[in-house]
């Protein structure tokens, strides 16, 4: 099966949401994909429980996996971009559900030396708890785009989507720079290689992940452009990771100081 698209999809033990997202990626308008699950170290049963997914789905699936060693999603990730066979990457988290013509959209905005920035429908709290896959692959979250809309989580607007051809036409919703999430992004793997790839010494969340990526990607000329209203995930609503002290300032601060772009701690470390 030829595969234009890899989806780099980052989870750890949450089965129930991956198989959401499954749902949803059977469902899409353009089918040339391929999946490929970052593992950042789920235990034995969600493995198992991953690996039965797999053969029920009709798309092609790789699991990279590693040991569970605390948080290590840059590692992985790398890890899984290496794996991947496909040109173009689409970065995908695993509490993140996407709309039935995500691969589509992001594939049209593709553009060498461009980060295609999607952007997330902040779900309610109750919505999040009470979602189940079979809801989802009967179109639950199509059908409560109403609701959602006019819901008072953050992004809401979101949940409307205004395809390509429409803004060209009418030249709307133009994206604007900046601002790249890593539950959701596209780009070419050639373009992420320039850079090396995610800095693996970011061992904590909240800070790092993205903005490092985004601003080691910037200093080479390969901007972010963020797309409202199109490239839409549902993302579920969980507490905000806080670190305080962040482990990862310093790394971060370090990068920007020393105006760092590739990094000699990403997925080739004979620099190290």
């Amino acid at each position: 099966m030829q595969t234009d698209i890899s989806i780099i999809i980052a989870v750890y033990n949450n089965t129930k949401w991956l198989k959401m997202i499954f749902n949803m990626l059977q469902q899409q308008t353009y089918k040339a994909f391929e999946v490929v699950i970052a593992d950042d170290g789920s235990s034995e049963e969600s493995v198992q429980t991953l690996k039965q997914m797999i053969k029920e789905v009709s798309f092609p699936v790789q699991h990279v996996w590693h040991e569970d060693k605390g948080w290590q999603k840059d590692i992985i990730l790398n890890k899984a971009v290496v794996a991947s066979r496909s040109e173009y990457l689409v970065f995908l988290d695993g509490d993140c559900i996407p709309d039935k013509n995500f691969v589509k959209d992001h594939y049209d905005l593709r553009q060498q030396g461009i980060v295609v920035g999607g952007r997330r429908v902040q779900l309610p709290q109750k919505m999040s708890d009470e979602l189940t896959p079979e809801l989802v692959a009967d179109g639950y979250l199509e059908k409560k785009s109403l609701s959602l809309l006019f819901c008072k989580e953050r992004h809401s607007e979101n949940v409307l989507r205004v395809p390509l051809k429409i803004r060209n036409i009418l030249g709307i919703c133009k994206p604007k720079k900046g601002g790249l999430l890593g539950c959701n992004f596209g780009m070419y793997k050639s373009d992420l290689l320039k850079v090396n790839g995610f800095d693996e010494r970011f061992l904590a969340p909240a800070t790092g992940e993205d903005t490092d990526l985004e601003a080691r990607l910037a200093r080479i000329g390969i901007p972010v452009y963020r797309h409202s209203f199109i490239c839409r995930v549902y993302h579920r609503k969980h507490k905000r990771v806080e670190r305080n002290p962040n482990p990862n300032i310093p790394i971060f601060e370090e990068n920007n100081r020393l105006q760092i772009g590739y990094t000699p701690y990403g997925i080739n470390k004979k620099e190290i």
